[in-house]
């Protein structure tokens, strides 16, 4: 059964790591930090990996054929990183979108390939491997990695932490910097991503995750409806770098005229 078809539950968090590694799994409360992280060092997240994709536009829309990755980093369920490349895109490069990806054309010059990149990361992803992050489906798509061959699931952290928003009357879904925010107290790097970081809060987020009770998720949930979120780096710069439109969901700023 694929977990990632249902919707996500601490539960099933708790189930899918009891039947994965062989470990009975009791729920454990959250707690202070350095409690939960004892748990945390536990084997039964041997099997939890994260990945996180940054990418360039190689056009001026913002479809996702005008991006390419640029970056790559991997980390374990023990958030020790495995993998984090740069990498040169085939294509010519429109804008490295730096305030956003904090990548430069001088990174890209010690990049390797993608077909380099893709073939390393499934030689250190184990094909048992269970993948958690932010629109994780992405992130796969963009290293061409194959469920039941280069890995035997998926968990998105932001379904797992999208909830009702009354005042709006439709659920709302978070940015992965506003989720570690307000539940880890981690403030994200400032400015850009960095793709070891996303992949490190995946980890952690998912984690939190498992360990609840249902109301303790509810009411993560909550907070993040309640916290008003900092504006993402595309609102700060209009939605458009370089001239590249970065308005996919914001229609009114879009200035490449793509639906």
């Amino acid at each position: 059964m694929a977990w990632s078809s249902m919707a996500w539950s601490p539960a099933m968090a708790q189930a899918q790591l009891a039947q994965s590694s062989g470990i009975a799994w009791h729920g454990l409360p959250i707690q202070a930090h350095a409690t939960v992280n004892d748990a945390y060092a536990d084997s039964v997240w041997d099997m939890i990996y994260s990945i996180d994709v940054e990418c360039v536009a190689v056009g001026k829309t913002h479809e996702v054929t005008d991006r390419s990755p640029c970056q790559v980093a991997l980390v374990n369920g023990h958030c020790d990183v495995l993998f984090n490349t740069y990498i040169r895109p085939p294509e010519h490069v429109v804008s490295c979108l730096t305030p956003i990806t904090g990548v430069t054309l001088a990174d890209l010059e010690h990049g390797i390939s993608l077909d380099e990149a893709i073939s390393e990361l499934k030689q250190l992803l184990p094909n048992d491997a269970t993948l958690v992050g932010q629109n994780i489906d992405s992130d796969v798509s963009w290293m061409q990695l194959t469920p039941g061959v280069d890995f035997a699931d998926l968990v998105d952290i932001g379904d797992i932490f999208k909830g009702f928003n009354p005042h709006y009357g439709n659920y709302s879904y978070h940015s992965l910097q506003h989720e570690a925010r307000v539940l880890l107290r981690h403030e994200p790097p400032l400015g850009a991503h960095d793709a070891v970081w996303d992949a490190r809060a995946s980890v952690m987020l998912y984690k939190i995750a498992a360990c609840a009770t249902p109301g303790e998720l509810i009411e993560m949930r909550h907070r993040l409806i309640a916290q008003r979120p900092a504006p993402s780096v595309a609102k700060l710069h209009n939605y458009q770098i370089d001239g590249v439109c970065m308005a996919k969901f914001m229609k009114k700023f879009c200035i490449c005229g793509l639906p």
